[in-house]
This record gives structure tokens, sequence and C-alpha cells, in this order.
């Protein structure tokens, strides 16, 4: 598997977008990713379908102590690999442009 994959089914660009797709964290871990951007404002979060009864747990990278969780010591170097890789693969907004 590819490091970053995306699954464009999901996926749409305007000014919000919501873009699902798989990360390979080190080759025995994969996470499927939400990206969810609305009005400027971006977060991407890991998802674990199986993480408890009453629904999906949901891993922000942009919050330490989610990352701790599951693991991981840089979430924002994650955020911005997945950002930079649904940008470069036309899925970035259309008419005006954010970071």
């Amino acid at each position: 598997m590819e490091k970053i994959v995306i699954d464009d089914n999901r996926s749409y660009d305007g000014y919000e977008r919501e873009v699902y797709g798989a990360y390979d964290l080190d080759g025995n871990n994969v996470y499927e990713f939400e990206l969810c951007t609305d009005d400027g404002m971006t977060s991407i979060h890991f998802v674990d379908y199986n993480g408890c009864l009453d629904g999906n747990l949901m891993y922000n990278l942009e919050d330490e102590d989610d990352c701790d969780e599951i693991g991981i010591e840089d979430g924002d170097e994650i955020y911005d690999e997945i950002l930079t890789f649904v940008n470069d693969n036309g899925y970035d907004f259309i008419g005006e442009e954010f970071e």
C-alpha cells in the first residue's frame, strides 16, 4: 500500500470539502482518515471504526493527548503530510486558496 491513499468517491471540491482515505503509519498500522474543511479551517482525524460500541473513535491529529493515545509522536507532521498530499492531488478548493 502507498503511504497515503484517497477514496475520491466520497470527496468533493469547493469552499467546504471532505476527503476520506487511509494513512499507513509504519507498515503495520493503517488508519482511515477524515479531512474536513469548512470556511478555511481544516481538521484531520484518524478514525477507529471498531473503537467503541456506541460509535467511532476519532483521533484529532492536532490534539497531543489523542496522538499519545494511539502512539503518534508528532501529529502536526502527519497532518501537514496528509494536507499537502490532498492539495497536490487535486482536492484543493475551487475559486479561493486557503492554508
